[in-house]
């Protein structure tokens, strides 16, 4: 029953690609139509955050203790880091890389903006 299924499924055209999966599978490059819509400017219109900037990042889940999230847990990074650089693609949100931080990319909503002169908490109590 299930092979039936699969290969009806790969006979109709999808929404995002406007091919059928049986003739994109044949293509070694298909394009696809943006999924999401974004609220705001993204890309080459999106405003860049200035690379001097110092930021922290909203933490992934179970990244800061490895587990299970509790209440008290910070959301923010402890640290502060510098934006190292931006990646711009059309039609997608820029990407930020902070120097010494995480070696993924974040998006503007996923950093925090540190006004200059900020003075921070004992190391102790972060």
């Amino acid at each position: 029953m299930l092979p039936k299924v699969v290969s009806a499924l790969n006979r109709e055209e999808t929404r995002l690609t406007g091919k059928k999966p049986d003739d994109a599978i044949k293509q070694k490059v298909v394009d696809a139509k943006i999924s999401t819509s974004y609220s705001r400017p993204v890309g080459l219109k999106e405003k860049k955050l200035d690379s001097s900037k110092n930021a922290t990042y909203l933490f992934a889940a179970g990244e800061l203790e490895g587990g299970k999230r509790r209440a008290t847990d910070p959301i923010w990074s402890l640290k502060v880091f510098n934006i190292e650089k931006a990646l711009v693609n059309e039609r997608e949100p820029v990407l930020y890389y902070l120097k010494d931080g995480p070696k993924r990319g974040f998006v503007r909503e996923e950093l925090q903006i540190v006004p200059p002169k900020t003075q921070l908490p004992p190391q102790g109590i972060r």
